[in-house]
C-alpha cells in the first residue's frame, strides 16, 4: 500500500512539473521561424540562356575561308540561403543574404552549327578551323556569365522577387499582417575572365542574343559594353544600382495598389 501513495505521489510530482515547463516554454518567435523555413529552402537557381554567332575568318595558307559560328549556352546563378538573416520592423520584414553566385555555365557543343565558304581553296582543315572554334566556346561563355552577373539589374531582381514572394507566402501563412518584404544582395566581386582571341572578319561582331559584345581591332579581340538586360530581354527595373538595398519588385507593386 504504501508503495503505491509513494508512486501515486511521484506521478502527481512528475504531472506538475511537466505543467510548469510547459507553461513556461515561451512561444516561437515568428520571424525565427520564417527564417528556419528560409534556410530549410537552402537555394534559390536562375539562368540566362545565350545564343551566340558571329563570323570567323581565319588566316589560312590559301584563300581565307568565312565561318559562320552560332552555338546556344546557359548561364547558371545561385544564392546561398544558409546565411539568411531576416529583422522586423512594424509590417516591414527586410532580408539580407549572401551574394550571388556564379556557376560553370553549359556550352552543349553538339549544337554548335557552322557554315565554311571556300573550302577547296586552302590547306587548312575544315574540321581544324571548326575545333578551333569549339574551344573558343567555354571561354567566351565564362566571359559572358561574368558580364551578366556584375552588368544585368534584372538577374538581381529576378532573385530578390523570388525570395520576396516566398518570405510574404509564410508571413501570410503565420498571419503576422506583413505588408512589404525587402531584400538585400549584396554585390559579388566579380571578376572578368579574359575574352579568347577570335578571329572575326572585318566589320563585324561578335554577338549574344542578337546584342554585339566584342570586336577586332588590329589583331586584338576587345569587348566592349552592351546591355545586359536587352541581351537577357527584360527591361531592367528604374532605380537599380547593382541590385543593393532596393525593393523587391512584389513588394512595390503592392505599395502601388496601396
Amino acid at each position: 500500500m504504501r508503495t503505491l501513495i509513494v508512486a501515486v505521489l511521484a506521478l502527481a510530482v512528475g504531472w506538475l512539473l511537466a505543467r510548469g515547463l510547459w507553461r513556461e516554454t515561451p512561444a516561437a518567435d515568428p520571424v525565427q521561424v520564417i527564417v528556419t523555413q528560409v534556410k530549410t529552402h537552402a537555394i534559390i537557381e536562375h539562368e540566362r540562356q545565350i545564343a551566340i554567332w558571329y563570323r570567323s575568318c581565319p588566316e589560312v595558307l590559301g584563300v581565307n575561308p568565312e565561318i559562320f559560328v552560332a552555338w546556344p549556352g546557359k548561364l547558371s546563378y545561385e544564392l546561398e540561403l544558409g546565411n539568411v538573416a531576416i529583422t522586423r520592423s512594424g509590417d516591414v520584414l527586410t532580408v539580407r543574404t549572401g551574394p550571388i553566385r556564379a556557376d560553370e555555365p553549359a556550352v552543349p557543343t553538339d549544337f554548335m552549327d557552322y557554315l565554311t565558304t571556300s573550302p577547296w581553296f586552302n590547306v587548312a582543315s575544315e574540321q581544324a578551323l571548326v575545333n578551333q572554334e569549339i574551344a573558343r566556346a567555354s571561354p567566351i561563355a565564362r566571359y559572358l556569365t561574368a558580364y551578366f552577373q556584375r552588368r544585368d539589374p534584372s538577374l538581381v531582381e529576378d532573385f530578390r522577387a523570388e525570395l520576396a514572394e516566398f518570405v510574404m507566402r509564410l508571413a501570410a501563412t503565420l498571419g503576422l499582417g506583413i505588408r512589404t518584404v525587402e531584400v538585400e544582395i549584396p554585390a559579388a566581386e566579380v571578376k572578368f575572365p579574359k575574352l579568347p582571341a577570335l578571329e572575326l572578319c572585318a566589320s563585324t561582331t561578335a554577338s549574344v542574343n542578337g546584342v554585339p559584345f566584342a570586336k577586332v581591332e588590329d589583331g586584338y579581340t576587345i569587348p566592349f559594353a552592351f546591355d545586359a538586360a536587352a541581351a537577357a530581354g527584360k527591361k531592367a527595373p528604374a532605380g537599380i544600382v547593382a541590385g543593393i538595398g532596393v525593393k523587391s519588385g512584389a513588394a512595390l507593386q503592392r505599395e502601388d495598389r496601396d
